[in-house]
């Protein structure tokens, strides 16, 4: 068990890195806005299902760049463990209706080339039933511990992750003062009607994982600065349970900041501060047929450009 003046110690020294990281990643100029559009496959796949689509992806302008498959434009797509396929935005300043629909259009171009060639058949939904004990598509220790660690910490967090898909929201922080407007103001956003979770998904979120999920640091409501905010998000960090030894992370004993700048990226509260991409992120939109996600684009930003 920690003493409380070393959990102290800390929250106050994660926390001022954090700021630090922030402050170092801060971009000038006009504010930037991105997404991650995330589809499901209509039925369950398989390895041997993945492969072919990833043997594919050239064909399509996508190139394999580590982990992840890069285009010329700049738009990269990803894996989830269900098989969905997760289209990441370039960073657009404001509303640029050009940029964004290039940006969906080639996202419907190559879900249309991937079910022409490979048959998977990609949907903008964001629930499909039963997905709970289909095999697992991305076989990396991350998922492979998430995927373990999900038949116990909840009773639906294996539908999360096979059965779900999502739009996740960013907004770029360019001064460390933006941080608590942007963040409140996405909290407000994330339990409108309008950016909310549907019923499914609130279900099926709110029992996936106690210790990762939520909205907890949202429920707080009111940070007096940046610093409060900023220990409020790793005091949660720091108490949420690591994928591999399922324990909280403060328990881990001698683990190094990168180790919790890792940490920080698996946690999956409804807003959270993603710094690989230095933005506060919103998770909580399902996902859509494109034709009906510009109204909710443009109205995102619109709404944020008043903080």
């Amino acid at each position: 068990m920690v003493a409380l003046d070393e959990k102290r110690e800390l929250i106050k020294d994660y926390s001022a890195r954090v700021i630090e990281t922030i402050r170092e990643q801060a971009a000038t100029g006009p504010r930037t806005y991105g997404f991650e559009y995330e589809f499901l496959p209509e039925t369950p796949l398989s390895l041997d299902i993945m492969e072919e689509i990833y043997k594919f992806l050239p064909s399509c302008g996508f190139f394999p760049e580590g982990d992840r498959f890069m285009s010329s434009s700049g738009i990269y797509l990803t894996f989830e463990p269900g098989g969905q396929i997760e289209y990441h935005s370039t960073p657009m300043r404001g509303w640029d209706q050009d940029r964004f629909r290039e940006a969906i259009s080639l996202f419907g171009d190559t879900n249309r080339a991937i079910l022409d060639e490979v048959g998977v058949n990609y949907l903008g939904v964001g629930y499909l039933p039963g997905r709970g004990e289909t095999p697992l598509c991305l076989t990396s220790n991350r998922y492979r511990n998430l995927h373990a660690r999900m038949k116990h910490s909840g009773t639906r967090g294996r539908e999360m992750m096979k059965g779900t898909a999502s739009i996740h929201l960013h907004v770029g922080i360019r001064h460390v003062h933006e941080l608590v407007p942007l963040f409140l103001r996405l909290c407000e956003l994330s339990s409108s009607q309008a950016f909310g979770m549907s019923p499914d998904r609130r279900d099926i979120w709110d029992n996936t994982d106690p210790s990762r999920c939520g909205n907890a640091v949202c429920r707080d409501g009111k940070f007096a600065d940046p610093e409060e905010l900023t220990r409020n998000l790793v005091q949660f960090a720091l108490e949420a349970d690591t994928l591999k030894e399922n324990i909280p992370f403060i328990e881990k004993g001698d683990a190094s900041f990168d180790e919790f700048f890792y940490h920080l990226t698996t946690i999956f509260t409804d807003v959270r501060l993603n710094l690989k991409r230095n933005t506060v992120e919103m998770r909580t939109l399902d996902s859509m047929q494109p034709e009906l996600f510009e109204e909710k684009w443009r109205q995102f930003i619109l709404t944020l450009q008043e903080v």
